[in-house]
């Protein structure tokens, strides 16, 4: 259809993407801000071309054309080293600019029907747009310094969005707790992206020259046949350039590193900021939870893998368990507070963390695919999950507490239809599309770490439960709020419809019907066949995995019984149940409604740190330092009274001194001899 010249293009034209939402962001603030139908236009057509764009990108790939750096050019130039800016185009750039911009898009199509009435409707759009120019740009960066300035611009963009009802205190709190808690995770990052620098800076290995010279530095992809983030690492490694480090010195890099996904993708133990982001108008809540901010982390973990992969003469991989624990940890514990959580939105958030805790999982034990298939399909039905609450929240005229709603499934049918689907796609039921990424990641999980595959089976039990709670609170049984309820308009239904097709059916991307056929039940893998998905986004070293029947029939078991717990609780309502829980689990269910009481730690922490620092100002501050003040004006003031007697006025007196002077240095001169 295309020439190989015009396919090309596509990819070398990339850029665009990027620059043309911060453009319209820019125009928006500057010229289109008191239009609300050409702030519209502007913002949904950026993200329009982008999306198309990012189809050609992809369709480029498959026909053959060669990614790579595209674009480089340098930003800082010195004698020591080198830094670069540019565009990278690969087959793991392409997916992720087709999630981000098909979810940004459905998005800002929800937002004219959800904030139409706000007065700050076009300057909503214009933080969308320069946000969604962040996250791109994020995806496309040639290298870490790159990455990590855009990783910058999309925490600022998420400040300005989170807090964008400013006037409400709890809105202005969430946006200030969320730039704090990633500023805490980029300070990790940075020492990462620092500490690499200084392990590999400067050296040459035998035929190589200054292999910073002349390159991209901590970059993804050598451009030009430059070295890239995974040969600099093992070429410092093996020409001992590290000694003074070593494996240990590689393993702190890699965590310290770590802790910029973790903040940015809410985990523990930098996850309280994402629950509160539930303050945020909801198209933001969308946007952040699904396809963009909160996925950052786990592309930049995709991206640097080698950051994380030992080498292979440690025999083992404790960086990559350092991410697998991290994400089981808050897998499970944000799955036990979503299961009392009765803000809609919350519960929504909680489950974002618990499933960014799964694909962390999946990219620690070694299912690289698995983690970006869910990370793919993810964003999709929890984008849509999230536009649901908003249409409930918006016919309910802002009510978010589930124990007010019920009975909605025949005021919003659609709305309800909608959610039902996002609920057996997270739950992971057969044929939908989170079976097939989670399956991956469990099996994985269980032949890394069998208590770690536990903990994942465990926790697909739970998600299942809290969210057909969800569900049926806000949708089954009768109607228990004030307000009369009112269906959303088209601009609001029609992304949600378009959001359902692939919660249903993108898993099938990352399946093949012969891994089915062949699989056993007597604990052994089946047979190995390839996955459109994987094929594609792991081009360079494929690498698939039989199905474990048993493994797969127990997650699948486990959430069922998750399923048949919420109709118990709360479609059929067994009283006995209830009773059980609030006479003899009182006490963990107080744990689990309180979110494990991590805000109430951390206040108790800060507020001892302050203490802390209050007792070390008035140490160093009051007695050193203002006593070093104050006692230098004493010694200078006592000075100048002795010094003012020297002028009086009095010729004889300075003749005095002058003489006296001179036969001081004259004796001086004789007695010290040279």
């Amino acid at each position: 259809m295309f020439s190989q010249e015009v396919l090309r293009s596509f990819v070398t034209n990339a850029g665009w993407i990027v620059w043309t939402p911060f453009l319209v962001g820019l125009v928006i603030i500057l010229f289109a801000r008191h239009s609300k139908t050409l702030s519209m236009s502007l913002s949904v057509g950026a993200v329009v071309y982008g999306f198309i764009h990012s189809l050609l990108i992809f369709y480029a790939l498959t026909q053959g054309v060669a990614g790579g750096v595209v674009l480089d050019m340098p930003y800082f130039v010195s004698s020591a080293f080198t830094l670069h800016i540019g565009v990278l185009i690969d087959n793991l750039a392409a997916m992720m600019l087709i999630v981000v911009t098909a979810v940004s898009l459905l998005v800002q199509i929800y937002t004219h029907g959800y904030m139409r009435e706000d007065p700050g409707y076009s300057r909503f759009y214009s933080y969308l747009s320069l946000f969604t120019g962040s996250m791109l740009g994020l995806v496309i960066a040639t290298n870490l310094f790159q990455m990590f300035f855009f990783w910058e611009l999309v925490g600022v963009c998420s400040y300005l969005l989170i807090g964008f009802w400013w006037y409400k205190n709890s809105a202005a709190e969430a946006c200030l707790k969320a730039f704090v808690i990633n500023r805490i995770g980029d300070c990790g990052f940075l020492i990462g992206i620092l500490m690499l620098f200084a392990a590999t800076t400067g050296f040459t290995s035998a035929g190589q020259q200054n292999l910073w010279g002349a390159t991209p530095v901590l970059s993804f992809l050598g451009a030009n046949g430059g070295p890239d983030l995974a040969g600099v690492i093992k070429a410092a490694y093996d020409t001992h350039a590290i000694t003074y480090w070593g494996w240990t010195g590689l393993f702190a890099m890699a965590c310290f590193m770590f802790a910029g996904p973790v903040a940015k993708s809410a985990q523990f133990p930098l996850h309280t900021w994402l629950p509160d982001a539930m303050e945020g108008p909801t198209p933001i809540s969308a946007l952040i939870h699904a396809a963009t901010m909160v996925a950052a982390g786990v592309y930049l973990v995709a991206r640097a893998y080698p950051v994380w992969v030992a080498p292979p003469d440690i025999g083992s991989q404790p960086a990559l368990l350092v991410v697998a624990a991290v994400g089981c940890f808050t897998s499970f514990m944000a799955a036990t507070i979503a299961m009392s959580q009765f803000d809609i939105k919350r519960t929504l958030a909680w489950s974002t963390v618990s499933q960014l805790g799964y694909m962390f999982v999946g990219l620690g034990c070694g299912a690289f695919t698995g983690g970006l298939f869910h990370l793919f399909n993810h964003a999709f039905f929890k984008a849509m999950l999230f536009l649901c609450s908003g249409a409930v929240i918006h016919g309910l005229h802002g009510e978010q507490d589930m124990r007010r709603m019920g009975g909605l499934k025949t005021s919003m049918p659609g709305t309800r239809w909608c959610f039902l689907i996002g609920c057996i796609a997270i739950s992971g039921f057969p044929v939908f599309s989170g079976f097939f990424s989670k399956d991956e990641i469990i099996g994985a999980a269980w032949k890394f770490n069998p208590f770690i595959g536990f903990m994942m089976i465990l926790t697909a039990g739970l998600t299942s439960f809290y969210m057909f709670r969800a569900y049926f609170m806000t949708f089954s049984n009768e109607y228990r709020g004030e307000v009369k309820p009112h269906n959303c308009g088209p601009s609001m239904i029609y992304p949600l419809i378009a959001l359902a097709l692939p919660s249903m059916f993108s898993g099938f991307l990352g399946g093949n019907w012969n891994s089915f056929t062949t699989m056993n039940f007597n604990g052994g893998e089946g047979g190995v066949f390839p996955s459109a998905f994987g094929s594609f986004v792991y081009y360079l070293h494929p690498h698939f995995e039989g199905i474990n029947g048993i493994i797969m029939l127990t997650s699948v078991v486990v959430a069922a019984v998750g399923w048949v717990v919420a109709v118990l609780v709360y479609l059929k309502r067994t009283n006995h149940i209830n009773t059980f829980v609030a006479t003899k689990m009182v006490g963990i269910y107080q744990f689990s409604l309180n979110k494990w009481y991590f805000d109430e730690m951390y206040g108790a922490v800060m507020l001892g740190i302050l203490a802390f620092y209050g007792k070390l100002w008035q140490a160093v501050d009051m007695y050193v330092v203002d006593n070093i003040v104050n006692g230098t004006s004493l010694v200078t003031a006592a000075l100048g009274q002795f010094l003012k007697y020297s002028q009086n006025g009095r010729g004889q007196t300075y003749a005095l001194v002058i003489f006296g002077w001179v036969a001081v240095l004259t004796l001086a001169a004789y007695f010290i001899k040279p």
